[in-house]
């Protein structure tokens, strides 16, 4: 997997990113606005040990950068007046997860680490740069992990997590992610905190504030940050089939018996999957992933004829069922087995703590007496249901998708089976 971004120049006038067309507009004396951004709602944001309840602007007799400057690879040898480590600084996508890994606020930097000619003052002394007047300066770390290829169907190319900075009425991308990376960023950006990374994946997008590193709550996304999202109860369900008797000369002789199990693997509980796409807000998609095998015994195989089997698997939640059906027009005999693995998909909402599971099937046969020679007794037509099962997901607080913790878990599901 490759890593293709926006590369910036080191030289002269750095890259503006927000907010020049409305600087350009402003008096001597004005300072341009940047509304649109919000605060964050994640939940607060990281601690910082800067001390200052408000960013510090633009440093005073001191040279500055541009507007927006932003530069990538930025050096790491450099002083910093104060660190946040961000509690919620995770975004999960379809295709990976991206961790914001710390930001630094930053009062001013040498010329040579952002690629400018020195300024000097009246001493021949060489001066930092500051962040433009209105904005203040943040060196920002993130990872990006991407979900394994597995997860995906083998004819689709991974998709891509896209990120940008958005401020104001202006976004520039910065890269695009399809592999593991690591990036390092300086960025200017306004003071007023409406500045926010963010992160595309299949045409929903994700942000996280720049000055406290902290995701912002997402309706559409908010799956991805339950806790104990995914369980695993492999569960198998017995089914009991009556047999079939087989009489020769009226008397019985043998019969047709079925074997039948079915097995609920995994639920789980994610904002996108790759069939249907991201939930609605508020809601959830519930992938269930299942698996049946049933065969047939009967010393008198060659007189039995499967007209049809299936095989059925239900999600209930909130007395809502959704079902997801196999049919096939025949089965198997043993030692063989008929088997077939697949996914369930439902719409439930994104509090779901509660999931009812059942399995039925059946099937019918036709029999050849050879002349009435044999013959069977009753229905030839077989429905069986097992004992549902229930499952639990842990509760939680916020279904806005604000998380209490760094959003980990597993990966999000491709609604897949086989």
């Amino acid at each position: 997997m490759n890593i293709t971004a926006t590369r910036f120049s080191r030289r002269a006038l750095g890259l503006a990113v927000f907010g020049a067309l409305a600087l350009s507009s402003c008096g001597a004396d004005e300072v341009a606005g940047f509304g649109g951004g919000g605060s964050s709602d994640g939940g607060g944001s990281g601690a910082s040990d800067g001390g200052a309840d408000a960013p510090a602007t633009a440093a005073p007799d001191l040279p500055q950068l541009e507007a927006g400057f932003s530069l990538e690879d930025f050096t790491k040898e450099v002083t910093v007046s104060g660190t946040v480590q961000p509690k919620a600084g995770t975004v999960v996508t379809p295709t990976g997860t991206l961790r914001i890994d710390g930001i630094q606020e930053i009062t001013s930097v040498p010329a040579d680490a952002v690629g400018l000619d020195p300024e000097t003052n009246e001493d021949g002394e060489a001066l930092d740069f500051a962040a433009a007047e209105g904005e203040v300066l943040r060196a920002v770390d993130f990872s990006f992990t991407a979900n394994s290829q597995d997860a995906f169907s083998t004819d689709a190319a991974l998709p891509a997590t896209d990120v940008s900075i958005r401020g104001g009425s202006s976004q520039t991308h910065l890269a695009e992610l399809t592999g593991d990376t690591s990036s390092r960023y300086l960025l200017s950006v306004p003071a007023d905190g409406s500045a926010v990374l963010v992160v595309s994946s299949e045409g929903h997008d994700q942000v996280i504030d720049l000055l406290t590193g902290e995701r912002q709550a997402d309706d559409v996304a908010a799956a991805f940050y339950r806790e104990g999202r995914v369980q695993e109860p492999h569960h198998t369900f017995p089914a009991e089939v009556k047999a079939i008797p087989v009489l020769y000369g009226g008397e019985e002789d043998s019969k047709i018996a079925a074997s039948v199990s079915f097995q609920a693997t995994t639920l789980t509980l994610t904002a996108w999957t790759k069939e249907e796409g991201w939930a609605e807000a508020g809601s959830a998609w519930l992938v269930l992933d299942w698996n049946s095998e049933a065969s047939l015994d009967t010393e008198v195989q060659g007189l039995v004829d499967v007209k049809s089997y299936s095989a059925t698997a239900s999600v209930t939640v909130d007395g809502k069922a959704t079902t997801d059906e196999f049919h096939a027009d025949k089965l198997s005999f043993a030692p063989s087995s008929t088997k077939e693995a697949r996914a369930l998909t439902a719409a439930v909402p994104v509090g779901t703590t509660s999931v009812t599971v059942g399995m039925s099937g059946g099937f019918s046969i036709e029999f050849d007496g050879m002349g009435g020679a044999y013959e069977t007794t009753g229905s030839l037509d077989r429905a069986y249901t097992a004992e549902e099962l229930t499952v639990e997901f842990p509760p939680t607080g916020d279904a806005s998708g604000a998380p209490a913790s760094d959003g980990g878990g597993a990966q999000p599901s491709d609604g897949g089976g086989s």
